[in-house]
């Protein structure tokens, strides 16, 4: 059966309807319609194959519902928005936090590459504050990714200090990285002393800097006293005494140290005797006591015999020796190293540094050890500082307290607070809290409780990624814990 071809117009802009009635009858029927030339200025080309192929030039196939016609289909650009475009479109992943930063693995379900920089994601908008949480079981690679992150980021211009490492687990990689390591304890040559004033900060001023050095060495001594007292605060008497004895200490003696202020405690002047009495300071001497003549004798009772260098990458305060002392000398050893520490850390001429918590747990159950961390998270931005708090899981909030605790609310607001949370495999019964907590969805609850090993999900600002952190050979020698159990 012929197919009759139909006269298609092409009609110039601006033509009536008479003008358009008098070119067809000038025309008249055939093949040499106008529509020949307009097909051709679409670039299209019609031979003798259009009457009785089955695909005639760009009229397309007979097939039903084809969308045959002498015109090729050029659909119009479509606009949508990215909820809308992802729905029909779910092939479209995650485009990533960008190149710039440290390289910590793979983007699972964007199979890209997943670079993270807390300083260069505040400057961006990405997050609002560079404090970091980093929660997992045992065995799932947390350390790991702690472990990658702070190396790598050191090797792009950054520092890192750990305040407190319990297990010695930081010590190989200080060394890796030309760090140095600071060791404490039973035995160790080694000695800190926490009321050194550490390095003066360019923005404060001389008085303003004694200011700061005399409020941090109030502060610490009032703490060390409540910890002997099992958290038991001083009595306004007992607060007056011990503070005398540090004024007088510090009048005659620029480097003061711990058995310098027990030595005015126990012998206090006329002018405390007179204020608060002879035996005004005798229950807060007998308290000190035990860091100059007790258990943590000969670590923290003399001047420093080492030195925080802030031009080194890493500085590490391993407490590995105090493994299996009591629970009091542990927050001694803490509240003392972290002192110490602090007076170079928060100097904002140190450039920035990842400040990192191992064993978070621990630290939290500290009143003091929380009260510094919460400070240094309110002023990372003023500091320069990044916060590294690595714990096993939420739960572990309720060795401090129940819901009502003051001390527990206080705690859990570190891990809300944290605008990048980084979760690893966690146990379904530990899964309510750690959603209430972090903020977790029921989907992110489902991919937490089946992560692979090595494996986390990244919660960075308002965005979520599952994230397969990369170590290499050389790294997984100086970065793993496993080996005693190979």
């Amino acid at each position: 059966m012929k197919r009759t071809i139909q006269n298609v117009q092409y009609v110039p802009s601006g033509d009536n309807r008479r003008e358009r009635k008098e070119r067809r009858r000038r025309e008249g029927p055939g093949e040499s319609g106008p529509w020949i030339s307009a097909l051709r200025g679409f670039g299209d080309t019609i031979d003798g194959r259009l009457e009785g192929s089955e695909h005639g030039g760009d009229w397309g196939s007979r097939e039903p519902k084809s969308l045959r016609g002498p015109h090729r289909l050029r659909p119009a650009p479509h606009r949508a928005s990215t909820l809308t475009f992802a729905a029909a479109y779910p092939f479209i992943t995650e485009s990533g936090l960008g190149h710039e930063g440290t390289y910590i693995g793979t983007d699972v379900f964007g199979s890209g590459a997943f670079s993270y920089d807390p300083w260069i994601l505040y400057d961006n908008g990405v997050i609002s504050g560079p404090s970091i949480v980093v929660i997992g079981t045992v065995g799932t690679g947390k350390s790991m990714c702690g472990k990658s992150l702070v190396a790598r980021s050191i090797t792009l211009g950054r520092k890192a200090a750990v305040a407190s490492d319990p297990k010695g687990e930081w010590v190989a990689v200080a060394n890796a990285v030309g760090g140095k390591v600071i060791s404490v304890g039973p035995g160790r040559s080694a000695r800190v002393n926490p009321l050194d004033a550490g390095p003066r900060s360019s923005a404060l001023s001389e008085a303003q800097w004694q200011a700061v050095v005399r409020q941090r060495r109030r502060y610490l001594l009032v703490a060390l006293v409540s910890l002997m007292r099992q958290g038991m605060p001083l009595r306004p008497v007992e607060h007056t005494a011990l503070d005398m004895a540090l004024m007088e200490t510090v009048s005659q003696n620029s480097n003061p140290t711990l058995p310098m202020v027990l030595d005015h405690l126990l012998n206090p002047s006329k002018e405390t005797i007179g204020l608060v009495g002879r035996d005004g300071g005798t229950a807060v001497s007998h308290s000190l006591r035990r860091t100059v003549s007790g258990d943590l004798e000969g670590m923290f009772d003399a001047p420093s015999t080492v030195a925080f260098d802030a031009d080194a990458p890493m500085m590490v305060m391993d407490t590995s020796a105090l493994i299996g002392a009591s629970e009091q000398a542990l927050s001694l050893a803490a509240a003392c190293g972290a002192t110490w520490l602090e007076a170079a850390v928060t100097n904002p001429d140190g450039g920035k540094r990842l400040v990192v918590y191992d064993e978070g747990w621990r630290m939290l159950a500290d009143p003091y050890m929380l009260a510094k961390m919460s400070e240094q998270w309110r002023l990372a931005r003023t500091y320069g500082i990044a916060n590294l708090l690595i714990m096993h899981k939420v739960a572990d909030l309720n060795e401090i307290g129940d819901s009502t605790s003051g001390h527990r609310q206080k705690a859990l607001g570190l891990l809300t607070e944290a605008d990048t949370r980084i979760i690893y495999r966690q146990k379904h019964d530990a899964m309510r809290l750690t959603k209430e907590a972090l903020g977790l969805t029921e989907a992110e609850c489902e991919h937490v409780e089946n992560l692979p090993k090595g494996v986390g999900l990244w919660k960075v600002g308002n965005r979520s990624f599952i994230v397969a952190n990369r170590v290499t050979t050389d790294e997984l020698e100086v970065f793993g814990t496993d080996d005693r159990m190979i």
